[in-house]
């Protein structure tokens, strides 16, 4: 059974894409990705250029943690070349390329792989060769440990991703047991490589290393003056520093005073060695736009094995068990649940018929209730006398003394009342005027007065007698009653 779970266990993580492992190939060690985010590392050592040997030592231990690989190569192991973009889909590349090479390669186009990236602002790619023994060795490598081998990446487009966001800058880089590189940067993409092997480890920590640091600075102001003149619409003012067994805050001040560039440290805490950066980095990154492993020459898939069916019949089984046990206890709950519903039911159909009991021996008597509805018709009756005896006040204290006052008020030797009818909210005017100009200029003075104030007139006639008196009537509708 535990054998059959941890088969399990790997199926399903293959299905999901499974937990990738970095392992990234230094001439110094081979450098292994952690499995806890707040480790480093794991580093083992290659002695005598044995890198096959590190490798295995570092699958053993990343065949019980992971699925997939993922292989970091040094520049030792892969050539580069700067050629014309080819004329064909991208994802033709890989198998064209080989055949591109040819006259720039000894080997033949069927011993070697090949992969390349644009370079920006430019006709041209980059393009990475690696032998097909180095390839073929890794592949068996990974086959032996059960872990798939889904890329492999050259080092410098690792490199590229190492700053972060800044994406052009240059970088001075050594590797233990390695030589000192200088390499230039733009929108993440290596446009430049030079090794310096003039100059050799250490240049800090000891005595009397100025001249090397000399050489050193002219080599890079060198290839800094080289590429102003070349990569034109690019400005490359910084250059970061990882260097193996240096002190790179020190290297930084002397370089600094040296040449013209900007240089700090590519790791700004405590100096980590280059293939720790590397494994880091590359765990970092989702998707690469080089790879090494063409698809063309990845192992293809049988599915239909007879380990992959015995272990589909024995989930398939697992499954129906737990499903035939998962529906037993959920019909046994449910059961239970019924058997609760159907006391309940009889508890309140029994209390029921005691309630509609009790109901029927409370019947109401007539004779009060037609006692009720005649006292209640008596006092809608006495509320409805009270509400138009409010009314009929309030009509009066409002409509007389108050209107009387305001229009005494408003009286002026342009307008003379000859009758007055208030009721309500109805008020009607009749009288003479001196002009007719005079009638509207008098009504305008009603929004001074209280009493006066918002009231209109629907009705409004103003014409003349026999004689040229000018006369007018003001009146307000009366509203209609249902």
């Amino acid at each position: 059974m535990k054998r059959l779970h941890g088969l399990l266990n790997r199926i399903t993580g293959s299905s999901a894409g499974g937990r990738a492992c970095f392992m990234v190939i230094q001439p110094d060690a081979v450098y292994l990705s952690a499995s806890a985010k707040s480790a480093s590392p794991a580093r083992f050592d290659i002695s005598d250029g044995n890198w096959e040997k590190s490798c295995e030592q570092a699958l053993s231990v990343a065949a019980s943690s992971y699925d997939s690989l993922t292989v970091v190569l040094s520049h030792n192991f892969y050539q580069i070349y700067q050629i014309d973009k080819p004329s064909m889909p991208r994802q033709e590349w890989p198998s064209a390329l080989p055949f591109l090479l040819k006259e720039l390669i000894s080997e033949r186009a069927i011993d070697i792989v090949a992969d390349a990236v644009e370079l920006p602002n430019s006709t041209k790619v980059q393009t990475y060769v690696l032998p097909r023994k180095i390839l073929d060795k890794l592949m068996l490598l990974s086959e032996r440990y059960q872990l798939s081998l889904n890329t492999i990446v050259p080092e410098d487009e690792v490199w590229g991703r190492a700053s972060g966001e800044l994406g052009n800058f240059l970088l001075l880089q050594r590797s233990c047991k390695g030589h000192f590189r200088i390499s230039a940067f733009v929108e993440h993409t290596m446009m430049f490589n030079r090794t310096i092997r003039s100059v050799t480890s250490p240049l800090t920590g000891v005595p009397s290393t100025d001249l090397q640091m000399d050489s050193l600075s002219l080599e890079l102001q060198r290839s800094i003056d080289y590429l102003s003149s070349q990569v034109r619409n690019v400005q490359l003012h910084q250059l970061k520093v990882c260097c193996d067994e240096e002190d790179e805050n020190e290297l930084s001040q002397s370089l600094n005073y040296r040449i013209s560039t900007k240089v700090s440290a590519l790791i700004g805490e405590a100096h980590e060695l280059s293939g720790h950066v590397l494994a880091d980095t590359a765990s970092l990154v989702s998707e690469w736009r080089v790879n090494l492993f063409p698809s063309y020459l990845k192992p293809k898939k049988r599915l239909l094995t007879l380990k992959n069916v015995a272990i589909s019949w024995a989930a398939a089984a697992l499954v129906i068990v737990l499903s035939y046990g998962y529906v037993s206890w959920q019909y046994q709950g449910v059961d239970d649940q019924i058997n609760i519903a159907k006391s309940k039911g009889d508890i309140l159909k029994s209390e029921l018929d005691r309630y509609n009991a009790q109901l029927r021996k409370l019947k109401p008597d007539a004779n009060k209730l037609a006692a009720q509805a005649r006292l209640e018709k008596e006092v809608q009756a006495k509320r409805d006398s009270l509400t138009a005896v409010g009314k009929y006040d309030d009509s009066q204290r409002i409509g007389y003394s108050g209107v009387m006052t305001s229009l005494a008020k408003l009286s002026n030797n342009n307008i003379s009342i000859s009758g007055i009818h208030i009721a309500q909210e109805q008020l009607d005017i009749k009288g003479l005027a001196r002009t007719p100009r005079a009638v509207p200029d008098w009504v305008g003075q009603f929004k001074n007065e209280i009493s006066l104030v918002g009231r209109t007139f629907d009705d409004v006639a103003i014409g003349r007698t026999e004689k040229g008196v000018v006369t007018f009537e003001l009146s307000t509708r009366k509203e209609t009653q249902e």
